[in-house]
């Protein structure tokens, strides 16, 4: 990813979860960027270019304190974003939806049967990235 790429994924990205969050590219490796808020490295992106469409995939590993979590509390705290909220999927134990006020924004995989590790998984298509009008 080139710097204006990236510019721009952060800037959708400060939209959509806090303005305060930076991309960094990763040394050798092309197609990857860490998502840093604060002076935190929190997550990672990672571009795919399959079927000639470019869209990018962020990951967000999110730990709980607890067996019996308060999801919303945990993804907002993760992201310092009062506006996010977790909706449980219909038939779906292992994941639930994000949104950001009421536009669907992304999933988070549950990813052991303790509930103590969570995966905040956001895809991006590239024209997610053009301007709002």
């Amino acid at each position: 990813m080139d710097r204006d790429e990236l510019d721009r994924l952060q800037s959708y990205l400060q939209r959509m979860l806090n303005p305060e969050i930076g991309l960094a590219a990763r040394a050798r490796v092309e197609n990857m960027a860490e998502v840093i808020l604060g002076d935190q490295p929190i997550g990672r992106v990672t571009v795919d270019d399959e079927d000639g469409d470019r869209s990018y995939n962020v990951t967000v590993p999110i730990e709980m304190p607890s067996a019996n979590p308060n999801l919303n509390e945990a993804v907002r705290g993760k992201f310092g974003n009062e506006k996010l909220r977790v909706v449980p999927r219909p038939k779906k134990t292992d994941s639930s939806e994000i949104y950001l006020d009421d536009e669907y924004i992304a999933v988070l995989f549950r990813d052991d049967a303790s509930g103590r590790s969570w995966t905040f998984e956001m895809a991006v298509l590239d024209f997610d990235l053009d301007p709002e009008e």
